[in-house]
């Protein structure tokens, strides 16, 4: 599992990705083409997922560089000889790079927080799920969310992985690792609430890359699992 992540995308600061090539069919949007929501609603969740995605393309921007020198700093643990490794140095180079990007991505939860004040989520997570079409909107939010996932989550796993063989600093570093996900799962939640069907769009793409059992564990360690079968939502489970 180590070692099959695909190779790390670069996100410049300014750049924007382009939304995923969606084929019309039945496996990537609604086979239906019903859509009760008004003219306003649609805007509404249209400016909606262009904030979104805004704030995680952001986030990706700054975190994407972080998890690519945590990895580099295991791997070149992991290449010295044992008698030459050194634990305490390895906890010194990447115990901030963690806690940098634990930061971001805190910041960038309270801002999609921040982008519901009414604080009506499960209402709009009832009516966002009806069916229709992936805009491009969703898919550009579905794409920003793919890339946290599998950068961030993808990075922590590894790493959860690869320190088994250095015990001391995973001591350290495992409880960093956790806090890291913390504010992942958050966001993802707080995305898989305001626009539901998005969730449906990241399954997809992280299981094109076999990593859709990341965002399977964080769907669950939010209870958004329990949530959308209590609103009648379950089908969009089913990643």
């Amino acid at each position: 599992m180590a070692d099959v992540y695909p190779p790390h995308q670069n996100l410049d600061d300014d750049a924007v990705p382009p939304p995923p090539n969606f084929d019309q069919d039945d496996d990537n949007v609604s086979s239906t083409t019903s859509d009760n929501r008004t003219d306003q609603q649609k805007e509404a969740d249209r400016q909606l997922a262009e904030r979104l995605s805004a704030l995680i393309e952001s986030a990706n921007s700054k975190c994407t560089p972080l998890c690519k020198m945590i990895r580099k700093h295991i791997e070149n643990m992991e290449a010295q000889k044992e008698e030459d490794r050194d634990e305490a140095q390895l906890v010194k180079n990447v115990r901030p790079l963690l806690q940098q990007a634990e930061t971001i991505l805190n910041e960038t939860n309270g801002a999609i927080r921040g982008a519901d004040p009414d604080n009506r989520l499960s209402n709009k997570a009832r009516r966002n799920v009806q069916d229709h079409k992936a805009t491009p909107e969703e898919q550009r939010l579905a794409e920003a969310v793919k890339v946290l996932v599998e950068e961030v989550g993808g990075t922590i796993e590894w790493a959860r992985d690869k320190l088994d063989s250095f015990p001391k600093a995973k001591r350290d570093l495992g409880p960093l690792l956790d806090a890291l996900g913390q504010p992942l799962t958050q966001i993802v939640g707080g995305v898989g609430l305001l626009l539901a069907g998005v969730l449906n769009l990241v399954g997809k793409l992280l299981k094109g890359l076999g990593l859709d059992g990341l965002l399977k564990g964080i769907v669950s360690a939010t209870g958004l699992d329990k949530i959308y079968k209590g609103l009648g939502l379950g089908k969009w489970l089913q990643m």
